[in-house]
């Protein structure tokens, strides 16, 4: 299993002492001997940051009453030993919080520029130059030394919503995970790990490619987790538990979990699925969903069991299926109901009075994994099924066809009523449409892209080939 990131078990760190213990207000002391009791501190001091996810931590937040500080404002982890600030200038407001004050968040003045020098562990001098975000963060670790804190200096100091203590363990893969996996990053929810699909091999080189969710995590210096399979289990399981979580969010994950891994978190795990469950469980529900005609779609979050999509619902919402809507289109909207619809989640668990409402189980259907041969387009069905199944394969893997024996992926159409003409048949030509009989009513076809090539009106494909009514679609494919 690839493991990315520090996660360290609770033997490795420090607890944090809170703004209540009196510690906090003692000054610290210089550091006299720097020897290996000296690195086992700071190693320990760092796990600790990172496991809080903080970006700076001072001794004395741990209980150790030295001129210690660790920070990673960006640049990697840089160690401060006995710091002391040789110029500061300028000034500027700003809001900063505290893992020693957890919960609140204040709008403090700092320096813009600041000078400081330190030793490293080695007891070796260093000099660095801070502006901006990075002072603040020595300023705010500084000003601990001295037995401070920033709601001394904060004349206007706001809470956090409950559910932004939650420690969450995100889990997901694809594009649909993105919006929201971004929005809980973008609004400073504590995001403690994410675990994702391992890497694939793709294109010609056949390069591992990192899934949209490595990359978002990455970019965010989250920890990362990537089981391959059975064989890593107990591993995962193990930095699971590291990782603490309270609740572990689901969006797309695409593997099995196994039961012991969503008994991990202390509240539980959900799963953001995109249709309005008991109907639909499984990988494919939103192209099962148009393929079926379905006027009405939404979002389902539960918690997660060890059986498919089975378990109680937390909350639904449900929107309307646009007409002429394709799978990218309803993808792309049901991925940002899914943000929107998990804040109310997360705050409801955090409230205490998130539902469980028992599935019906009778009612349940399934959508399964959409093989490619699916999307072949058999031209004796109804020309509604083909409009359905061209918009549930728009844009993958494309509802396609075969003409003269060149694969044709057909990306937009729309039914007529008429009902002359064999199967397959191409009954008209004009501007904008390519008429096919189908085994029930028309199919006016407006848009389609031949193998290697792009995407184009139908009007532009005729115009630049010799077609002419009366050929046959789905004929000479060689199978």
């Amino acid at each position: 299993m690839e493991v990315i990131g520090r996660i360290t078990p609770p033997e490795e760190r420090y607890s944090i002492v809170t703004q209540e213990d009196p510690v906090l207000r003692e000054k610290s002391e210089p550091v006299s001997k720097f020897d290996k009791r000296l690195h086992r501190l700071l190693d320990r001091l760092a796990n600790t940051m990172y496991h809080e996810r903080g970006v700076g931590l001072a001794a004395v937040q741990v209980g150790i009453l030295k001129q210690i500080i660790v920070a990673d404002y960006g640049e990697g982890l840089i160690e401060f030993i006995n710091p002391e600030l040789v110029v500061f200038d300028g000034s500027e407001l700003g809001y900063e919080g505290c893992l020693s004050v957890p919960g609140y968040f204040g709008e403090v003045e700092r320096p813009t520029h600041i000078r400081l020098r330190a030793q490293d562990r080695q007891g070796d001098p260093f000099w660095v130059d801070l502006e901006g975000w990075p002072g603040r963060v020595l300023c705010h670790e500084m000003e601990h030394l001295q037995g401070g804190l920033f709601v001394d200096k904060s004349e206007r100091v706001l809470s956090l919503p409950p559910e932004q203590k939650l420690r969450l363990v995100l889990m997901g893969t694809p594009e649909f995970s993105l919006p929201a996996f971004r929005s809980l990053l973008d609004h400073n929810y504590k995001v403690v790990g994410v675990v994702t699909a391992p890497d694939r091999r793709r294109g010609r080189g056949q390069k591992r490619v990192a899934s949209p969710v490595k990359k978002l995590a990455l970019n965010h210096d989250l920890p990362v987790l990537q089981p391959a399979g059975s064989s890593d289990y107990q591993e995962w399981w193990q930095y699971m538990k590291w990782l603490e979580p309270d609740v572990v969010v689901t969006a797309a994950y695409g593997r099995l979990i196994p039961k012991e891994i969503l008994e991990v978190p202390a509240i539980g795990s959900l799963n953001i699925h995109p249709s309005l469950l008991p109907k639909y469980r499984g990988a494919a529900p939103i192209q099962h969903q148009l393929l079926a005609g379905e006027t009405k779609s939404g979002i389902s979050i539960y918690w997660m069991d060890e059986k498919l999509d089975s378990g109680p619902i937390l909350l639904q919402e449900e929107v309307d299926i646009e007409l002429g809507e394709t799978y990218g289109q309803l993808h792309d909207r049901l991925a940002q109901l899914g943000a929107q619809s998990l804040f109310e989640a997360l705050r409801l668990i955090a409230q205490g009075k998130a539902p469980a409402v028992k599935q019906d189980h009778e009612q349940a259907t399934l959508a399964p994994k959409i093989e490619k041969k699916a999307a072949k387009i058999d031209w004796s069905a109804s020309a509604g099924y083909i409009e359905r199944q061209i918009r549930a394969f728009n844009p993958i893997p494309g509802a396609f066809t075969f003409w003269r024996g060149q694969r044709m992926k057909i990306l937009k159409a729309d039914c007529l009523d008429a009902t002359f003409g064999q199967a397959g048949e191409v009954v008209s030509l004009s501007e904008d449409a390519m008429t096919v009989a189908c085994g029930t009513g028309q199919l006016a076809v407006r848009v389609v892209q031949l193998a290697g090539g792009t995407p184009q009106d139908v009007g532009a494909f005729i115009n630049g080939h010799d077609i002419h009514v009366g050929e046959r679609l789905g004929e000479g494919d060689g199978e």
